[in-house]
């Protein structure tokens, strides 16, 4: 059993990491942070779990194996840290931090305490990801010339019932969230097409500040890769009903996937037009696969590089919006 602390419901996601904890056999809320202690004090009592003003009271107790970080981005590197050099695992929404150094900061922390970290990356687990990467290391579109991905949705858009739309106010916070919709929503499309495309060579990008936030509402990166591939990147807050899209496109055939729905059409696939093919079966989750590490030492499938990359990304997407030209990654 590992018995884990929540630290923050600062984020969206954060009840949703409760409730995926409370249902899995081998975990257990035994206590609850968090910077604004009201907002802690009232979710422990919904979780029945203790509260902990002090985080680094609570990361001295020797009951608890690990932590559940839902504080502001801004936090992380702090929090963290703390964590690990307290010798607690680790499991954290994206991004996972907002500097680069940040990052490596941390990844070092973990190392030198021999703790698990697990960044939830959720779509990497996904069948359409799982066929789409089986399909190009298989060959099924030749060489990858091209890549886009799309996640949108209307958070940000006024409605009557919601005057600023249905995201929190603080996800508006420049200096909470390090960014808007392209470290937030778009940190889906770029790992994906990180893992999907390989190493990116050079970013050029273009923030939209369409409801006029402090923070980007709608964003577009293109990215150059050392294979050679191009690809586009879509993030924002203020497209109702806009499906996620992920298209492929390579010198023997193409993907398009629109939500969960994938077809193919490859020369190396019968008569060359278009297939819906069998997906294979969901992956665990990253909260499954930091308990299995923890447990039972198996390597999880969302990687440190995933991590670092995601970030790296990010940085040199911003750079660029604000600098007004591609930025190389070297």
């Amino acid at each position: 059993m590992i018995k884990v602390a929540m630290l923050s419901r600062w984020h969206v996601h954060a009840n949703d990491y409760a409730r995926e904890a409370n249902a899995n056999k081998d975990i257990e809320i035994v206590a609850v942070w968090d910077e604004d202690a009201k907002r802690g004090q009232d979710w422990a009592e919904e979780l029945g779990a203790d509260f902990e003003s002090d985080l680094d009271a609570l990361l001295a107790r020797e009951d608890i194996d690990g932590v559940i970080v839902d504080t502001p981005t801004n936090l992380h590197e702090k929090v963290i840290i703390a964590a690990a050099q307290a010798g607690k695992h680790i499991f954290t929404e994206k991004v996972l931090a907002i500097t680069d150094e940040g990052v490596q900061d941390i990844l070092n922390a973990v190392k030198d305490n021999k703790v698990s970290l697990m960044l939830s990356l959720p779509r990497l687990n996904d069948p359409s990801y799982l066929y789409a990467q089986k399909a190009l290391d298989d060959g099924l579109l030749g060489e990858l010339t091209s890549i886009r991905c799309r996640l949108e949705h209307g958070g940000g858009v006024p409605t009557d019932s919601s005057p600023n739309g249905w995201l929190p106010e603080h996800f508006y916070n420049a200096d909470q969230c390090g960014g808007g919709a392209l470290i937030d929503l778009g940190a889906h499309p770029i790992y994906l097409t990180n893992r999907l495309a390989g190493d990116v060579e050079s970013v050029l990008c273009e923030m939209g500040y369409f409801i006029g936030r402090e923070v980007d509402d709608h964003t577009t990166v293109i990215t150059r890769h050392k294979s050679g591939a191009m690809g586009v990147i879509e993030a924002g807050f203020v497209a109702n009903g806009s499906p996620f899209i992920l298209e492929l496109h390579g010198t023997k055939g193409s993907i398009l996937v629109e939500e969960r729905d994938l077809k193919i059409r490859s020369s190396e696939l019968g008569d060359g037009n278009w297939q819906t093919p069998e997906l294979p079966e969901q992956e665990s989750s990253a909260m499954q696969q930091w308990v299995n590490e923890i447990l039972h030492k198996q390597e999880p499938r969302i990687t440190q590089k995933d991590m670092v990359e995601l970030t790296r990304i990010n940085v040199a997407a911003k750079k660029s919006a604000e600098e007004g030209k591609r930025v190389s990654l070297g």
